[in-house]
């Protein structure tokens, strides 16, 4: 204990040479913590509205062939129909099938409001191929209600706001093409990113049976399936494994791209993964050079302390002092002052954190932004880095005091 005061009333006395030092350790830790903290939120939002989004979903389409299959010519026309589901829910790796008949519509409430909205017909498959919640109180479509054509309709909680405003909507009355359907559920706030022909929070959704009896489309918009696929290569195989299946039943090539479109979310989910990573590192670097900086300050300050210090080291030395207990104490002395700096940094990152999650922020964008926070990991992180820096800075200077020859600093003396 004697030693630890004898230390702090040196750092004490040097306090305004210390001040610096100590800000920039400061600085440079709040800097480390902010972009470690935002870079987590992001990437926390991220991946939350890629698994709202369909992230391993492939959706297929028709379209017309390019090249010659069997004596077939090319620009024969393909056209999917729901019983190819079917087929693909056969393939290897494939959880779940839908499919899907968009239509425009201006949907009537009977509060006398009206929208006009993309109407999608799908399966009951839909709600797990595409990551939706509904509110408390209604439900998705079910299995029954395809089965039996039932008129019910599901709808997006921007479309129901827009419609009803803050109202419970379920069990209410909306007009599709001058045919009542009853509300079953309303879809609960999501984040997505891969959304398509439209937003989905601005749909309804009914049962495919229905939307094809009441307007007879000759083909599926398109045809949604889920796989096991978490990776861009895996996502590939299962695409190609569904081309193979198709063209076997349609007749055409499967190499031939043209004849069936796909948008694969799996490959898409997988590169913006890949550019949140890649955001990820490069904050955590920037980071850590600030960092770097404040830390061969402190270096730098320390040689200079041990500098001016060489005759009292060399008569510490003369008075039975071992190198050993030199250079440990230099570096303690370096470890007080990196410790003041970061943990002074880490407490004003969190109040800064803390201000930030309370500022009047749009709900949209903190849903795409995530909400930064200091975790333990990030500080255990900061913790360990901030040990690093102080062993790096302490190091040279402790071994540059622990060199002092005790003859030589009392001669000079």
């Amino acid at each position: 204990m004697h030693e630890l005061r004898e230390l702090w009333a040196e750092l004490w006395s040097a306090r305004r040479r210390l001040l610096p030092v100590v800000l920039g350790l400061l600085w440079g830790t709040v800097g480390l913590s902010l972009l470690i903290a935002f870079g987590d939120g992001f990437r926390t939002a991220m991946h939350g509205a890629l698994a709202q989004s369909g992230e391993d979903m492939l959706r297929f389409g028709g379209g017309a062939t390019a090249r010659t299959f069997a004596g077939l010519p090319p620009g024969r026309v393909i056209r999917l129909q729901p019983e190819h589901a079917e087929v693909v829910a056969r393939v290897a790796g494939v959880r779940a099938v839908s499919p899907e008949y968009l239509a425009n519509v201006r949907l009537v409430a009977d509060v006398g409001t009206s929208q006009n909205v993309t109407v999608s017909g799908c399966a009951a498959e839909y709600l797990t191929i595409r990551g939706i919640n509904w509110r408390c109180g209604g439900r998705f479509l079910s299995p029954v209600d395809v089965l039996e054509r039932r008129r019910v309709v599901f709808v997006g909680y921007a479309l129901a706001d827009a419609l009803y405003g803050r109202r419970d909507v379920v069990g209410q009355t909306l007009r599709l093409w001058d045919t009542p359907f009853t509300i079953v559920g309303v879809m609960a706030t999501r984040t997505t990113l891969m959304n398509y022909s439209g937003d989905d929070n601005m749909k309804a959704f009914v049962p495919w049976t229905v939307l094809r009896a009441m307007r007879g489309p000759r083909q599926l918009s398109c045809l949604l399936a889920q796989t096991d696929a978490t990776t861009a290569a895996a996502g590939r195989a299962r695409e190609a494994a569904v081309r193979r299946a198709l063209g076997e039943r349609l007749r055409f090539d499967p190499n031939d791209l043209a004849a069936v479109w796909c948008a694969n979310n799996v490959t898409t989910a997988s590169q913006i993964s890949d550019i949140i990573a890649g955001t990820r590192w490069f904050l955590f670097i920037v980071g850590v050079l600030g960092l770097l900086v404040a830390a061969l300050g402190v270096a730098n300050m320390m040689f200079a302390m041990v500098e001016e210090r060489v005759h009292e080291i060399g008569l510490r030395m003369a008075l039975g002092a071992t190198p050993m207990q030199i250079r440990r104490r230099q570096l303690v002395e370096t470890a007080c002052v990196v410790g003041i700096g970061g943990g002074l940094g880490l407490l004003l990152a969190a109040l800064l954190l803390f201000v930030a999650n309370r500022l009047p922020v749009p709900p949209d964008a903190k849903l795409y932004l995530g909400e930064p926070l200091l975790s333990i990991a990030t500080c255990v992180t900061i913790a360990g880095l901030l040990g690093l820096a102080a062993g790096v800075a302490g190091w040279h200077p402790a071994a540059r005091a622990a060199a002092v020859q005790p003859v030589e600093a009392l001669h000079h003396e």
